[in-house]
């Protein structure tokens, strides 16, 4: 086996989900190649992480919620059999139909009621609205006070997507893959990420989130102490930049690079994280917009 394909199997592997014959093919590349070991141990700390994880109790009207989209998808699909009905009635018979309803319609309001009209109308079918579809950070508290990064990652339609990991200073090492999969409309995926901040010591860890073939590159804090101020002077490239103010305020960023990546400068004091990234943009083609405590640089 080759490692692109034994990587995109190693999630399957540490879930127990591989056939006895494909497990004993992926531990025979392992025994044989260094890298894809060195992958297999973070993914293994991801599942070691994703066990220690707080159980989330489900909210208490979920059954009422589910019960309303599936009486609402129900009645969509009723209405659309009434549809096909008519339509395979023919135009005529519908014109006549509805010629000696209005008749009688006319005639007598008892009639009236005996045919629906008048009748309260039905409520309008309740469609479930989309999700806020992209990638988001949020930081949970752990039973002993501990705040724990999580990414999530959410569509309204299927798509391919893959979070690696760059080790700080070592552009020499490929980034490892963190998670590869498809998400699902709907469907919220997880990815915990205090285990790989443990495992690589750093204060911000730099990550690329991918979705088919577009990236944006991720600058995760652990998250503490957060600061509202701080005074930095750098003049660096615009991703070592954003790293570096990511790790000051300890508050994360997401950048969609575009294009070559511009040198910038920045000197200030006692800035406020969103005064830092305003005057750290001034002649570039990126701006800033925030969403929660999330910062996000993108194209003007």
């Amino acid at each position: 086996m080759r490692c692109e394909q034994v990587k995109s199997l190693l999630n399957d592997y540490c879930e127990g989900s591989l056939s006895e014959a494909m497990r004993e093919r992926v531990e025979a590349h392992l025994r044989g190649c260094a890298a894809c070991q060195r992958e297999l141990q973070f993914v293994q700390a991801i599942w070691r992480g994703l066990r220690t994880m707080p159980e989330v109790a489900p909210p208490a009207d979920l059954h009422a919620r589910i019960m309303t989209h599936v009486r609402a998808n129900t009645r969509a699909r009723e209405a659309q059999g009434r549809i096909a009905l008519w339509r395979w009635a023919g135009a005529a018979a519908v014109a006549a139909g509805l010629f000696i309803m209005g008749f009688f319609a006319a005639q007598s309001d008892g009639v009236q009621a005996a045919f629906g009209f008048g009748a309260k109308p039905n409520p309008p079918v309740q469609t479930p609205q989309p999700v806020q579809a992209g990638v988001f950070l949020e930081y949970r508290a752990t039973a002993d006070g501990v705040r724990v990064p999580v990414l999530e990652a959410r569509m309204n339609r299927e798509a391919t997507a893959e979070l690696r990991y760059a080790p700080e200073g070592d552009a020499k090492t490929e980034p490892i893959v963190v998670w590869s999969g498809r998400l699902l409309p709907g469907k919220t995926v997880e990815i915990p990420l205090q285990t790989l901040l443990h495992t690589s010591g750093e204060r911000v860890l730099t990550l690329r989130w991918t979705l088919e073939g577009q990236s944006r590159v991720l600058y995760v804090p652990a998250g503490y102490p957060p600061a509202k101020l701080a005074s930095l002077r750098l003049q660096a490239k615009l991703g070592d930049a954003l790293r570096q103010l990511a790790s000051a305020y300890q508050t994360p960023i997401e950048w969609a690079p575009n294009g070559a990546e511009p040198l910038v400068v920045l000197d200030v004091q006692d800035a406020t994280l969103e005064d830092a990234l305003q005057k750290l943009l001034i002649g570039s083609n990126y701006t800033v917009k925030r969403h929660g405590d999330f910062w996000r640089v993108v194209s003007r």
